[in-house]
């Protein structure tokens, strides 16, 4: 064994947050990749559609696979973006979890169609490069074909537990393989990696089986429509609500681009048996109002699910009544809850029934509670682990939680993303100097080209709204400027005070606001200080005063400036900070710009002076050459 030989443990995603899992274990120069998932966007990071890992970090390494514990977007969301910078990476997964993947992959037409997917069941072992070997073990979840992860290394078994919980009476006949993890347990555990999600409750985690027994009593009702939200992909809890429609003799219909497309793969694979009960969606009104039970998207407020349209009456054919029942078979990721909480009030507003926020066994979680993290660790018996999948507070419980566990010695470590564990060869265990990474924001179809503080000038632009000046200064016939200002808003309004000096506030503020522009661009021309930045810095602040002065708000402002045939556009948000800098480096910079200006306005002269200047140049080098060469005569 090579000295220099290590375990190195690198979260890129996935701790001290809900989402974007992934996670690195490298041994000697092979480095092994478990999931890779994005996460929803948090409440401040407006307009952008997800974020993904950073993997820069892995640009020069040698990947030898990549393992993926379940079919959940937090999970394999990532894995497009991923193999655009490293199309030939093997990737290794359950039958559904990799009939999902497929599926995402295909919305890309064919720039997948070589990527390399090898199915893998429960009690499979395989072999990566030369120092793992992987066995992948059944482990209940809220989506089938679910497993954890054990590997072996030249140092010792490292346990990633992937998502999971402990259901000993589930709605199929896939049970935890406890048995599995028992059997490493008594060989010895080097780490494990373990799912934190639920730490915080106390108990056991409920059966899949009680939503079931639950939902059927339900679906009795038959003063209108039912309306269920749940997660698109999953699948058990589908299978609930379909069987719950069939025992009261109603009809199902699907509605959401995601929940159509999973249920189809799960329905063709046989994971999912609809009874003949499905109908399509435009044909609900065919049938008696009691009879239907539409099963949606939506259950985070997501703005174009088929919720959110429902509340907010967009949707094309669910149209909600008064009676209609809506249910949520879902519980809200922390984050969400804003989003959630106005869909619902829309919800209420159209006279629907809402059950679901506040009756808990329509709803079981696919995460281990306390009980039965306990219970793994009783069985795995680690000497090292790390709390994975989870906020901060998640993390830390999860610590506590293990730590006070009577007769298990055992030693937890609290990563960020980023965060390096190493594990020489005497089995120390130590966090080394963390990697550097960031987030990646996903934006239409910009990946990665956004800083965070786009967020801060997007946060002020839905706060305050936005004033373009347009500043037009041309000189006249007289040598003199004529000074035109005009202002343009979005988001923004001219009004303050009481609403019957409206008219004459906005009509105050226009031209005041306009003189008080042009007056700061006359000045700076009689003083002979016309550089772009000198005069759109100054146009910005008067009119940021004299917004304040009259209706005590500050807008974002762009101005654009037109002088002499230039054309120069600048924006500036409220950061002190920044705009004390450009004040600061005026002066700076005025020589420069006036040289450009100079040169932009007198392009014949600027020809005129530069033959002169080459003209003397040469002269004058003509003159030294001949001196030294007289020189050198005389010398001679």
């Amino acid at each position: 064994m090579n000295n220099n030989d290590k375990i190195r443990i690198i979260p890129l995603g996935g701790v001290q947050e809900i989402g974007m899992n992934m996670t690195v274990i490298e041994y000697g120069d092979e480095v092994l990749i478990v999931d890779c998932g994005f996460m929803f966007p948090r409440y401040h990071m407006l307009g952008i559609d997800y974020v993904i890992p950073d993997t820069s970090y892995l640009e020069d390494k040698n990947i030898i696979g990549l393992i993926l514990t379940h079919g959940h977007e937090d999970h394999i969301g990532a894995i497009p973006h991923f193999l655009r910078k490293f199309p030939d990476i093997p990737i290794y997964g359950s039958r559904l979890t990799l009939a999902f993947l497929r599926a995402k992959l295909n919305d890309y037409k064919n720039e997948y169609k070589d990527t390399k997917l090898h199915e893998v069941e429960p009690r499979n072992k395989i072999q990566l490069g030369m120092n793992f070997d992987i066995e992948f073990i059944r482990v209940n979840h809220s989506i089938p074909d679910g497993v954890g992860i054990a590997i072996t290394t030249p140092l010792g078994v490292i346990i990633h537990t992937g998502d999971f919980k402990i259901d000993l009476n589930p709605t199929t006949d896939k049970f935890i393989d406890l048995y599995k993890f028992a059997e490493y347990g008594e060989n010895g555990v080097l780490l494990m990696l373990a799912d934190s999600t639920n730490c915080q409750r106390d108990g056991f985690s409920m059966s899949e089986s009680v939503v079931q027994n639950n939902m059927t009593p339900l679906f009795a009702y038959e003063d209108g429509m039912i309306i269920v939200a749940v997660f698109a992909s999953s699948i058990e809890r589908i299978q609930d609500l379909v069987t719950a429609a069939k025992v009261n003799n109603k009809f199902v219909a699907f509605s959401g681009r995601s929940l159509i497309k999973f249920t189809k793969i799960a329905q063709d694979m046989g994971y999912l048996n609809l009874y003949d009960i499905v109908i399509p969606i435009d044909k609900i009104n065919k049938y008696p109002r009691e009879k239907i039970v539409c099963i949606t998207t939506g259950t985070q407020g997501e703005p174009y699910s088929s919720l959110s349209l429902i509340a907010a009456e967009a949707h094309k054919h669910i149209k909600v009544e008064d009676g209609d029942m809506v249910i949520f078979s879902s519980s809200v990721i922390p984050g969400n809850e804003m989003a959630v909480t106005r869909m619902i009030n829309n919800l209420f507003d159209l006279g629907a029934k809402m059950v679901g926020e506040d009756k808990k066994l329509l709803h079981v979680s696919g995460h281990a509670s306390s009980e039965d993290l306990k219970l793994m660790y009783r069985l795995v018996k680690p000497k090292y682990f790390i709390p994975i999948h989870g906020e901060k507070r998640h993390l830390i419980t999860h610590i506590k939680l293990v730590e006070n566990l009577n007769g298990l010695d055992t030693k937890g470590f609290l990563l960020y993303n980023g965060d390096v564990l190493e594990i020489d060869e005497t089995l120390e265990a130590k966090i080394t100097e963390p990697i550097e990474i960031r987030n990646i924001y996903v934006d239409g179809k910009g990946v990665g080209d956004l800083e965070e503080s786009i967020f801060y000038d997007r946060e002020q632009l839905s706060l305050n709204g936005v004033v373009v000046a347009n500043v037009v200064a041309k000189k006249n016939a007289a040598g003199q400027y004529d000074i035109k200002v005009d202002l343009e808003s979005k988001g923004f309004t001219y009004t303050g005070g009481e609403k019957e000096g409206i008219i004459n506030k906005t009509e105050q503020l226009r031209e005041e606001g306009i003189s008080s522009a042009i007056e700061a661009v006359r000045k700076l021309l009689n003083r002979n200080k016309r550089t772009p930045s000198t005069i759109k810095y100054e146009v910005r602040e008067a009119l940021r005063k004299k917004f304040i002065q009259i209706i005590g708000r500050e807008p974002v402002i762009f101005v654009c400036l037109y002088m002499d045939h230039i054309y120069i556009e600048q924006s500036y948000n409220n950061n002190d900070e920044n705009n004390n800098a450009v004040k600061n480096n005026i002066e700076n910079i005025e020589t420069e710009n006036n040289n450009d200006e100079e040169k932009t306005k007198c392009h014949t002269k600027k020809k005129k002076r530069i033959k002169k200047t080459v003209a003397k140049k040469n002269t004058s080098q003509i003159k030294r050459l001949k001196s030294k060469k007289k020189k050198a005569v005389k010398e001679n």
